[in-house]
């Protein structure tokens, strides 16, 4: 059975793939644990000067591994709620430790970018996306309020009325319009992404880190100073759309390819 997510350090880069590909890099808990724990690994590490987090294949991240909620979306609904509070407060600790990491982030964004793994490219300090991908958050079409920090995060990235249109509507999202919209920092051929990637996250490796950890750290406050804050109202929100009829409908419809009937 291959490893989840694959870590190696060479030239002071830390680099961390998402490795499920026949999932589109999709996050279950147990994913979300393990990148939580490599991030924390790769900050802490002295030989570590920059991060690089890629996905495995043709696509970065399909956000939340949507499958799992089939096991929990016909329990009671207080036993619901409990579940997906629990699973919350777990997930939150990914942008929890994504906006407080002192070494910079590069992220290599091919293929689909979901949910989650919209949360990923935002907290990183630089996303590289190619021509053909394409970025969505699709909460809604689950009958859940977004989460992950999304709501902060969109919201300082392009302002009000983009980030309604983007969590309400649940489009895709050209890669043009990501850059524009501040989703992803720079847009590069397909075939150029990672190596692109790799290039900016050895050109960090080489700078300052105390003035750049500094400086990451001024700037995430300045423009995420109640992140966690945010983070807890957005698990409120999302726990409470979880225990409705409205989740079970849409987990459904997700997983079985077809439209949700919300009435």
């Amino acid at each position: 059975m291959s490893e989840s997510i694959l870590y190696e350090v060479s030239d002071r880069v830390a680099s961390i793939t998402i490795n499920r590909p026949d999932a589109r890099n999709a996050l279950s808990p147990d994913v979300v644990s393990q990148l939580v724990g490599l991030l924390h690994r790769a900050d802490k590490d002295a030989q570590v000067k920059s991060i690089l987090l890629q996905g495995a294949g043709e696509h970065f991240c399909a956000g939340g591994d949507v499958k799992t909620f089939l096991e929990t979306v016909h329990n009671p609904v207080e036993q619901r709620y409990e579940t997906f509070d629990q699973r919350l407060r777990m997930g939150n600790r990914l942008p929890e430790t994504l906006m407080a990491l002192n070494k910079p982030l590069v992220v290599a964004a091919l293929g689909a970018v979901a949910g989650a793994g919209v949360t990923l490219c935002l907290a990183a300090d630089f996303t590289f996306a190619g021509s053909s991908t394409y970025f969505v958050v699709a909460h809604l079409h689950l009958g859940l309020s977004i989460d992950c920090g999304l709501s902060s995060l969109l919201v300082s990235a392009m302002g009000i009325k983009q980030a309604k249109r983007i969590a309400l509507l649940g489009e895709k999202i050209r890669a043009e319009d990501a850059v524009k919209w501040g989703i992803a920092s720079d847009l590069v051929d397909d075939a150029q992404v990672k190596d692109a990637a790799r290039e900016m996250a050895l050109r960090l490796a080489r700078g300052p880190s105390a003035a750049m950890a500094a400086t990451k750290s001024l700037i995430n406050q300045a423009a995420h100073g109640n992140f966690i804050e945010q983070l807890a109202r957005e698990g409120h929100a999302a726990t409470h759309c979880a225990s409705s009829d409205d989740f079970r409908k849409g987990v459904e419809a997700v997983v079985n390819r077809t439209r949700p009937d919300f009435d």
